[in-house]
């Protein structure tokens, strides 16, 4: 079920409460009633078919319909008309209702008050409890059944017992078709007369809710008539709903009577009110009368537009892949949402984990004040890219006893082939390339010329990007932002002297600094969203986000605890674009890359599910921190291929070998004997090295993963052979690079992605995002993150290993993890990124004009 805050919590104690009163209720019944001899009654639903009534009023309309419910409701309904009116339905009604999972039930009492016009036995008000119980299957069918009981002092009216099964299909979010076999379970002797309710609703508007028009009839069996009519209701700006409904009966006879209903909801947040006119001969004679109802969601409708407020996002952890999503998401709905004026960012962490998020979220910064909505920081002790993402805001707060842990860029590589060397274990690799850098770490006691140069080239870039952003957004030249840097790092007082922090407030004063940002007192709020009414049937169209993060392993997904190793197994991924591509309501796939590669295998069988899908629906490809190695070799289904200016990708390159611990086997006193039926029969043993023969063919063997490489690359960009060798060869890529080098084809972030993927389908700018493969919601995953063990990452936050062993235990992991006789595409920069950094917009020499703060941007 949905969440919809603690007003939700309210509507279900509402459900328990009317369920044990009416549960009293039919206990005590006369068990001995006579048979029932009146047809049942409810209360007027205005405006709501068997095919659209989405809220608490299915329980009597059709419960089919209440596994669709947004969210729990409480509903209260009253139809008055004058005392000669044609029907006994007017009166009160009672619904409380909830989806549960794939379920969904409700309860309702109708309390009727006949007008004095109805006769015997209608002299005296009569009850109707109702239980109704649907389930979904899936977001196109569903099936469900009303329970009715009476209840009344006429012994006529009371003891009567009903049941109205009925279904709902809904094959796209244009259409939807309801049925309902009402009080079927009564004979034809009986006076309560069988009927069958049907209806057709369509949505014209794309599938959107904001127009829906009903073509609806009613068939009384005994009678042999049938009532047909039309119904519509059509969103009003800031306001509502207005709904209406027409019915005509005895068409075809001598008079032809019509009952109609038009009334207005209007929507305050979780709280509804409506009301309208009743009119016609068929309900109330020559005369007239009215409705009133009221209602409380567990969700959110279209309507009033609420005082303006600021929103304190509030960041305790460092995000990993899919909470950085989830942060991304999240700012965009406030950029949208005309009830925010500012937003709030209290860090207690970082706020991004790599240069690339860090890019990512200063452009969801820049999109608030595209619309008109001011930022600011709070921090407290900061690193490099909280200053980065809070340049973007207009102001930046720190705690006065916190400070500023930054003052350039580093990077530390794990170099063990001393160490194992001096355990007496030999490492042998042949690879492709000097670049190929990756190998180096179990071969080398320190970094070839090459490999130190490639990495001092990469932070070297990520620094270009940073001053040019934070200078543009604290207004100073990237010249003299480099040398107040270089400074640091900064307790609070010197990075406000610095001119990298504007004022100096503890938490408490937030409300003091909203104001001084604001310009005038403001409401400030912590983000606590209620769930929003669905816009379309069976979640209308929609976008999947699929993601392929961590090292790349043949087989299933899997986490290695306690060191925080993601490995994305081929069949998970291929699995998740599989479903995106047979989901016929999905128009397009964002594929989001957070790996630096792996297994060749894996690679090639994710490539290769990639391109069935962009065969089919357009895929995007957004490289998020790292899409290095494997993780570019299985970017190339993308058009297009996109990337920050930070991402690090290329490492186009294989590398395969094993490590040899025979030397290891011996100083611990044991001795390795094998037997063998060809000389090569042992080749990838543990215990052995290559021979030189096995080593001239394992070269070959390398060249060709390396060749086949570079023909999915040629492929993929639609370059030459010999000019992406050029690029090649193992060397890893910023993003900027790797469009000046062809290799990707725009600069943009998942936004930007998302943006692009909804042009080449075509979609409205409210399309559903679904997100694959799905996180685990096991038992076994709860359960770990009651103990603070993660279900995406399976790494302690509070009780990792010491640094120094965790760095260790990370650099070994991989190695450790993939079958030793695959060759590998894996960079050396693992999928958190290495570089510890952050990104923004295109880079500018450090003399060029400052970049505006804020450019024209669209909302996801």
């Amino acid at each position: 079920m949905k969440k919809g805050g603690r007003h939700s919590g309210a509507v279900r104690w509402g459900v328990a409460a009317i369920a044990a009163v009416s549960l009293c209720t039919l206990t005590t019944r006369d068990a001995h009633a006579d048979p029932p001899y009146k047809p049942s009654e409810t209360v007027i639903t205005p405006g709501r078919t068997v095919a659209s009534a989405d809220d608490a009023t299915a329980t009597a309309v059709n419960a089919a319909l209440l596994p669709y419910m947004a969210d729990a409701e409480l509903r209260w309904s009253w139809l008055w008309t004058q005392g000669d009116a044609k029907t006994p339905g007017r009166g009160h009604a009672f619904d409380v209702a909830t989806p549960l999972w794939f379920l969904g039930t409700g309860l309702r009492l109708d309390a009727l008050d006949p007008p004095s016009s109805a006769g015997f036995p209608y002299g005296e008000p009569f009850y109707w409890v109702r239980w109704g119980l649907g389930a979904s299957l899936g977001s196109t069918f569903s099936v469900g059944a009303t329970f009715s009981w009476s209840f009344a002092r006429e012994r006529e009216l009371s003891g009567i017992a009903t049941i109205s099964p009925g279904l709902v299909l809904r094959p796209s979010p244009y259409v939807s078709l309801g049925f309902v076999a009402r009080d079927v379970n009564q004979t034809s002797d009986s006076m309560v007369e069988r009927s069958y309710d049907a209806a057709l609703a369509v949505r014209p508007c794309l599938g959107h809710r904001r127009f829906e028009v009903n073509l609806f009839g009613s068939y009384y069996e005994r009678s042999d008539k049938w009532v047909p009519g039309v119904s519509a209701a059509i969103d009003v700006p800031k306001i509502g709903r207005v709904r209406g409904d027409l019915k005509l009966f005895d068409l075809g006879q001598d008079t032809t009577e019509v009952a109609t209903t038009i009334g207005l909801e209007v929507n305050l947040d979780r709280f509804e009110v409506s009301g309208g006119g009743v009119f016609g001969s068929g309900i109330t004679g020559p005369g007239a009368g009215f409705y009133a109802g009221a209602a409380l969601h567990g969700y959110r409708a279209p309507g009033v537009v609420l005082p303006a407020r600021v929103v304190k996002v509030k960041i305790n952890e460092t995000p990993g892949t899919r909470g950085h999503v989830r942060l991304l998401r999240k700012l965009w709905r406030l950029a949208k949402d005309p009830e925010v004026e500012g937003v709030a960012l209290v860090m207690k962490a970082e706020p991004a984990s790599s240069m690339a998020h860090a890019e990512e979220l200063g452009d969801a910064i820049r999109l608030l004040r595209s619309k008109g909505k001011k930022s600011f920081c709070h921090l407290e002790d900061a690193g490099g890219r909280s200053l980065y993402v809070c340049a973007q805001t207009d102001f930046i707060a720190m705690n006065p006893a916190g400070g500023l842990r930054f003052s350039g860029f580093s990077a530390r590589y794990f170099l063990l082939g001393g160490m194992l060397e001096k355990l007496g274990v030999k490492s042998d690799f042949v690879r492709i390339g000097a670049h190929k850098a990756a190998a180096e770490q179990l071969t080398l006691a320190k970094s070839t010329d090459v490999a130190r140069e490639d990495r001092q080239d990469l932070v070297n870039q990520f620094e270009k990007v940073f001053l040019n952003d934070v200078g543009g957004g604290r207004n100073v030249s990237a010249r003299e932002l480099k040398a107040r840097l270089d400074k640091g790092p900064f307790i609070a007082r010197e990075a406000k002297a610095a001119g990298l922090v504007d004022v100096l407030a503890y938490e408490d004063e937030i409300d003091r600094v909203t104001e001084e940002v604001m310009g005038k007192k403001a409401r400030l709020v912590d983000d606590a969203p209620p769930a929003l009414a669905p816009s379309y049937w069976g979640g209308g169209p929609k976008i999947a986000l699929v993601y392929l993060a961590g090292d790349m392993v043949d087989g299933e997904s899997q986490s290695v605890p306690f060191v925080g190793i993601n490995l994305a197994g081929s069949r998970t991924i291929a699995r998740a674009l599989k479903r995106a591509r047979e989901d016929a309501s999905v128009k397009a796939v964002v594929f989001r890359m957070e790996t630096g590669g792996g297994s060749s295998l894996a690679a090639d069988v994710i490539l290769r599910e990639a391109q069935l899908t962009a065969k089919v629906k357009p895929l995007v490809v957004s490289m998020g921190s790292v899409a290095a190695s494997g993780g570019y070799y299985a970017s190339m289904a993308g058009t297009p291929v996109m990337a920050s200016r930070s991402t690090v990708t290329g490492s186009i390159g294989i590398f395969y070998g094993k490590v040899d611990v025979q030397g290891l086997a011996k100083m611990l006193g044991a001795n390795v004997e094998s037997v063998r039926t060809s000389p090569r029969a042992d080749a990838e043993s543990m215990y052995r090295p290559f021979t030189d023969d096995e080593r001239v063919e394992l070269g070959k063997k390398v060249k060709q993963f390396y060749d086949t490489f570079i023909g999915r690359v040629t492929e993929g960009r639609k370059m030459k052979a010999e000019d992406v060798d050029k690029v090649a060869r193992g060397r890893v890529w910023t993003g900027a690079q790797a469009l000046d080098h062809k290799l990707i084809d725009k600069l943009g972030g998942l936004r930007e992605a998302i943006n692009e993927a909804k042009k080449l389908a075509h979609t409205p700018d409210d399309v559903q995002i679904v997100e694959l493969p799905e996180e685990d919601d096991s038992l076994l995953g709860a359960l770990f993150k009651l103990v603070g063990i993660s279900s995406v990452k399976m790494g302690l936050n509070a009780t990792q290993l010491p640094p120094l062993f965790m760095d260790v235990a990370r650099a070994l992991g991989p190695f450790l993890v993939f079958d030793p006789n695959a060759p590998l595409a894996l960079s050396e920069v693992g999928e958190e990124g290495s570089f510890g950094g952050l990104l923004s917009r295109p880079v500018e020499d450090e003399g060029a004009a400052l970049p505006p703060r804020g450019r024209a941007v669209q909302a996801p």
